[in-house]
């Protein structure tokens, strides 16, 4: 269960949802190891967005 939690943290901060502490915490695991886990497959941290960036998403 853990593995499943740790690989949803990364996918939430790699995609940007989630920064990198509050991941960690969700998956119980230390913002460094989340870190070393996401440069260990080589997918690296989120590009950092701006408000501006983002792309709003309506449902109709």
């Amino acid at each position: 269960m853990k593995q499943h939690a740790l690989r949803t943290a990364m996918t939430l901060y790699q995609g940007g949802t989630l920064e990198l502490d509050t991941a960690a915490r969700r998956a119980g695991v230390s913002p460094d190891r989340l870190r070393r886990a996401v440069d260990r497959l080589g997918t690296g941290a989120p590009s950092p967005t701006t408000e501006t960036e983002r792309t709003p998403v309506r449902a109709d």
